[in-house]
């Protein structure tokens, strides 16, 4: 263990046995007599009686565990695939820009953000005060990243993956050094 693990323990030890110590009379003097009298009504009743009572609650404790979550809709674990990582879920949307234009329109919402993101931090503005420049075409001006930012304004279909790897270049170019 930590020594910080440790040191959380033992000041929440610390806690529990000084709250134990200040509420000790108060919880006394509310559940002392109560507690007392529910001891005498249990220790009345025949001890078979009590004993049988506790065994089923527990037989009944145990096999709702044993069952575990009940689910009838869910296939077994072994059957599931993995979840989609990111690169699949991008790869998957380049490869279908070739093609689709919504494709193209999440790829160019996605590296807009980034570019927006990007440019907010380099020029100290906020990042929907980028978003805007972006939208109104005053920010960037390189060709390549205007036609994956706007995608539906383009009419170049066959060349979207070079257009889309100059504008990743672009960006690129910028993080280092500031210019695209």
């Amino acid at each position: 263990m930590g020594r910080r693990k440790v040191a959380i323990f033992l000041a929440v030890l610390g806690v529990a046995a000084l709250l134990a110590i200040v509420l000790q009379a108060p919880v006394h003097a509310l559940m002392g007599e109560p507690l007392a009298q529910l001891w005498l009504l249990v220790d009345s009743f025949p001890q078979r009686l009590i004993w049988i009572v506790l065994a089923v609650l527990g037989f009944g404790i145990a096999f709702s565990f044993s069952r575990g979550p009940h689910n009838e809709d869910s296939e077994p674990a072994h059957g599931r695939l993995p979840a989609r990582t990111q690169i699949e879920r991008i790869t998957e949307l380049i490869e279908l820009g070739e093609t689709s234009i919504w494709a193209r329109d999440v790829l160019g919402r996605r590296l807009c953000d980034t570019a927006a993101g990007l440019h907010a931090l380099q020029q100290g503005i906020g990042q929907d005060e980028a978003r805007d420049e972006i939208r109104a075409g005053r920010w960037p001006l390189n060709p390549s990243l205007v036609r994956v930012f706007h995608p539906q304004e383009t009419g170049r279909s066959g060349e979207y993956a070079e257009d889309l790897a100059c504008a990743l270049d672009a960006l690129e170019r910028y993080v280092q050094e500031g210019q695209l």
